[in-house]
């Protein structure tokens, strides 16, 4: 099965987002229950770098567009 790179972009900035929300109702809870655990920080952590992730994977995305709507060209063929 073979995806295209906008539908593959789009699974996975889905799944970065449930992972997001997953994580932040996690550090919720540890605030709760306890100070910066390592698990609190290591949750901080990883929110942290998808929050930067998923912003450059949506611009991705409109690259990838971009190139899907060019015609495609045989790169041996001699143009005339």
């Amino acid at each position: 099965m073979t995806l295209s790179p906008r539908l593959l972009l789009d699974t996975s900035i889905a799944q970065l987002q449930t992972l997001a929300c997953f994580l932040a109702e996690e550090m919720g809870e540890q605030r709760e229950r306890s100070r910066a655990s390592p698990e609190a920080r290591a949750c901080k952590e990883i929110l942290l770098t998808i929050s930067v992730l998923i912003p450059k994977l949506r611009a991705a995305r409109y690259v990838v567009a971009e190139d899907d709507a060019r015609p495609m060209r045989c790169l041996t063929c001699e143009d005339n």
